[in-house]
């Protein structure tokens, strides 16, 4: 009887000591949402693209409860808000004309697997994209060669946060044409320096889908590091530079 009841009692320790232990909780990772504007200069009564790219953990999220864009001028009220597009790749688009010039911000609202992401980006509205000298003869932007086309393409670089030092990092880089169309087989490769008198290093990318290209790169030093992604294809040569801290 004694036995049969330590047994008891041992068991009903087992059991509520089960019941009392705390599971870990499932931290779900954060929707990152990266706003995408034309490279090329926004003017008047033109029809732009505004894109937005949402992802999990670097992965396409393709199921957003609701995209839309907020579009308003600095300080003043928003005067549109517009329903975005499901496109491929979890890019979400719409298009806007801008019958006013000067300084616009653009929210993207984003709700998907319940969160809620409000990322903001400036950008100023031009009459034209070309300016007059003395001679009243046009001139276009300068650009960083003669024979690059710039705007042809939307170049997006993802995986530049919790970059570490001695550490292989995964960038993604996103490419993808004004007419919403994945820019395939181009050569794409990554340029990257500490600072201008640091020896600059260029790593080749690998398409690994349509428009999608991989590229791994471990820094060596850390503290701010730059990033600039080459892209050129038959006539297309583009670029991009983005600063990204290295821990």
């Amino acid at each position: 009887m004694k036995k049969l009841l330590s047994l008891l009692i041992v068991s009903i320790m087992i059991t509520t000591g089960c019941s009392n232990e705390k599971k870990e909780p499932v931290v779900e990772k954060p929707v990152d949402v990266n706003i995408l504007l034309p490279t090329s200069d926004i003017n008047l009564n033109k029809e732009i693209t505004i894109r937005a790219e949402v992802s999990q953990n670097h992965k396409a999220v393709s199921d957003a409860d609701e995209v839309q864009f907020e579009i308003g001028k600095n300080g003043e009220d928003s005067i549109a808000m517009l329903e975005a597009k499901n496109g491929a790749d979890g890019i979400y688009s719409a298009t806007y004309k801008f019958t006013n010039p000067g300084d616009y911000y653009v929210i993207a609202h984003v709700t998907a697997r319940d969160q809620h992401s409000m990322p903001k980006k400036d950008f100023k509205v031009q009459t034209t994209s070309s300016t007059s000298n003395s001679n009243g003869e046009k001139k276009e932007h300068a650009s960083h060669s003669g024979n690059d086309h710039h705007g042809d393409v939307m170049i997006h670089l993802m995986g530049t946060e919790n970059i570490h030092v001695n550490k292989e990092n995964l960038f993604t880089i996103h490419l993808m044409t004004n007419d919403e169309k994945p820019l395939e087989k181009a050569n794409v490769r990554i340029e990257t320096w500490k600072d201008e008198q640091a020896k600059h290093d260029y790593t080749d990318a690998k398409e690994v889908a349509p428009g999608e290209y991989e590229v791994k790169y471990t820094f060596k030093e850390k503290g701010t590091n730059t990033v600039k992604v080459h892209v050129e294809k038959d006539e297309l040569h583009d670029h991009t530079v983005k600063e990204l801290t290295v821990n």
